[in-house]
């Protein structure tokens, strides 16, 4: 009898275990098919209704028709939520937000009935159902005639056989109107290079977009505007010249189709082989669309394609010339400053002994500040040429000093054919020797943009100590190309 009774015992305690168990599987499958946070009401709440985004929801609605749509979720959740049941949502009155307002230090103002219509007023939830959507309708041209104000349409939910989550039984709906637009997806400067015997001949695209879904057939039209040349030469200190009518094709026209919310265009890039090397823009500009409501968004409707055409120089091209006193100057020699050290004369980048060096003048340590500019050696050579690089090398421990502060950090490199007037051709910092004594830096080959230069200038923008404004080098070797 007793281990009759046991037995029994165990049998009832692994049934109770099997059920427990399924019980949890049914609650992780039941979990796994509630998303928006509806498992917070299972264990709590029979069957709950709430806003699934609730409190102020910004809405925006483009300006293409006088009627546009919105959809918003009613979540349905709890432990035994499957049965029909139905909600009211209606319009919160105008007393009850100025409660809100006082309550929650806003200034909301009711919209106007006749700038909306809500699909139902009630939704029936079928046994099926976790979720609904109530679907409101907005009067664009009604709501454009309003006055400025924070205009909503304040939803709340009411009578039901179900709880209503009271946190979350309201929704605050602002329709932003927008007017809809067109803007180039890479806009402003953009830069292109081609080289002589190289690619001359190639295509640039220019996407253009909308931020919404397109459901028009329309055109948009593109037009060469000289005078946003003129704008990014004058706020650039830049010397572009437009890029002649023959270099290219341009389809002013671009055609948009219903479902797509992007469409390409193509300029045609064809460099003849009598255009002089230099630096050329085309200022593109995206100018009209024949889509009456759509606008053009300043800021993003230019596309400004600057092309370099450079000679083509090989490497073996290049050949050292013997560099001289009279070919080498700077803006910061010691001795125009103070009394000459031997240490620091200009003269020593060109002796071939790495243990002698150039020190520029320098701001530091007691001497005057009143030297702001930047330290450059500049180098004139006897006529023009197409092409250089150029090596130099850090001072070393025999020149009295035992670090490296003086090693530039940074270089901007810069050419000109007369002297006067300089151009920027490259900025560098990568593989610079920045703290190595006796170290050598060697350049790539480089093309001024014009095709041709005499002089060259090599600038140093900050040294290894950050308030050392000065540079120091212990050699400095020049390669041209005729």
């Amino acid at each position: 009898m007793g281990g009759n009774f046991v037995n029994q015992q165990k049998e009832n305690c692994m049934k109770n275990n099997i059920f427990k168990i399924i019980i949890f599987f049914l609650a992780l499958v039941s979990l796994g098919a509630c998303d928006d946070g509806c498992e917070d009401y299972l264990d709590q709440y029979e069957s709950i209704l709430y806003f699934k985004n609730n409190g102020e929801q910004h809405v925006t609605i483009y300006d293409t028709s006088n009627e546009a749509s919105c959809e918003f979720t009613v979540i349905r959740a709890g432990y035994n939520s499957k049965k029909y049941s139905t909600v009211d949502v209606s319009v919160l009155d105008a007393v009850n937000i100025q409660i809100y307002n006082a309550e929650n230090e806003t200034d909301y103002k009711l919209l106007p009935d006749n700038c909306f219509k809500l699909e139902t007023p009630t939704l029936a939830f079928e046994d099926t159902d976790n979720h609904k959507k109530v679907k409101a309708f907005f009067y664009i041209d009604k709501i454009k005639e309003l006055d400025k104000a924070n205009y909503i349409l304040p939803l709340v939910l009411n009578n039901s056989s179900d709880d209503i989550n009271i946190d979350k039984r309201q929704i605050f709906i602002v329709p932003d109107i927008v007017t809809p637009y067109l803007y180039f997806e890479k806009s402003g400067y953009q830069p292109y290079k081609a080289e002589e015997g190289g690619e001359t001949s190639f295509d640039i695209t220019i996407p253009i977009s909308m931020p919404m879904e397109n459901n028009w057939d329309f055109d948009c039209t593109l037009k060469i505007n000289p005078e946003l040349l003129t704008a990014y030469n004058e706020t650039n200190h830049a010397d572009f010249e437009l890029l002649p009518d023959n270099c290219y094709t341009l389809a002013e026209k671009v055609s948009f189709v219903s479902g797509k919310s992007t469409s390409i265009a193509t300029v045609k890039i064809n460099i003849p082989d009598d255009l002089k090397f230099g630096k050329y823009m085309l200022p593109i500009e995206l100018s009209e669309c024949s889509m009456p409501t759509f606008d053009i968004k300043e800021g993003t409707n230019t596309y400004l394609a600057g092309i370099v055409y450079q000679k083509h120089i090989d490497i073996t091209e290049l050949k050292e010339i013997k560099l001289t006193e009279s070919m080498i100057s700077s803006n910061a020699r010691t001795e125009d400053f103070e009394s000459l050290d031997p240490r620091t004369q200009l003269v020593n980048i060109i002796d071939g002994d790495i243990n002698t060096s150039f020190h520029s003048y320098w701001a530091f340590h007691g001497y005057p500040s009143d030297f702001s500019e930047f330290p450059y050696i500049q180098v004139e050579l006897p006529h023009v040429y197409s092409g250089f690089k150029f090596s130099y090398v850090t001072r070393t421990a025999a020149n009295g000093s035992n670090n490296g502060n003086a090693n530039p950090q940074e270089l901007n490199i810069y050419t000109s054919e007369d002297g006067i007037d300089f151009t920027l051709l490259k900025t560098l910092s990568d593989d610079l020797p920045l703290s190595e004594m006796g170290a050598t830096y060697e350049s790539e080959l480089m093309v001024p943009m014009s095709g041709s230069f005499r002089y060259l200038r090599i600038e140093s923008t900050h040294s290894k100590e950050s308030i050392l404004n000065a540079i120091a080098i212990a050699e400095l070797n020049l390669w041209v190309a005729e």
